[in-house]
């Protein structure tokens, strides 16, 4: 991930809790122009935020701790296929109950397999951070720094 937030968006909430006005835009991760945001509607990704550039690349929201369960969705958000899922740790027991199970997610593994995969489907592919600013009518919460993962193939860039 960089180090410095690429963009500051805003995000406003009326007092139902729905999003109030657009997506602020957010700097490109891979030619650094003004990409254009909007909402996700498929998969786990359903409500998520993501970004559209003019150079065919495609930003998503993606908490790193999440991954493993949207592993295929950001593929699909990306344009490339969900060939197949991450190599994940095996689930453990939690205590006695035997219901229960644990896994640990790598964030930073999961991440680098599925760039992995992005590059074999003949993606370009990065990783940036925007700072969020998010209020309601009563609360303006503290900025929150979130990991924006982008890719676009290659023909898109030439």
């Amino acid at each position: 991930m960089t180090t410095e937030p690429a963009a500051v968006i805003h995000l406003q909430f009326d007092d139902q809790q729905r999003r109030v006005g657009d997506l602020s835009p957010a700097k490109c991760g891979l030619c650094g122009a003004s990409a254009r945001g909007r909402t996700l509607h498929a998969g786990m990704l359903e409500g998520a935020l993501g970004w559209e550039c003019p150079c065919g690349a495609r930003g998503v929201h993606v908490e790193l701790m999440d991954l493993d369960e949207v592993y295929p969705d950001v593929l699909e958000a990306w344009g490339l296929e969900a060939r197949e899922e991450p190599d994940l740790s095996p689930p453990t027991p939690v205590g006695d109950s035997g219901l229960l199970f644990a896994s640990y997610v790598d964030g930073p593994g999961l991440l680098a397999q599925l760039f992995t995969e992005a590059r074999r489907q003949g993606a370009q592919i990065a990783a940036t951070q925007v700072v969020a600013r998010i209020t309601t009518p009563a609360t303006t919460f503290p900025d929150w720094t979130w990991d924006v993962l982008w890719a676009r193939p290659v023909s898109q860039g030439d």
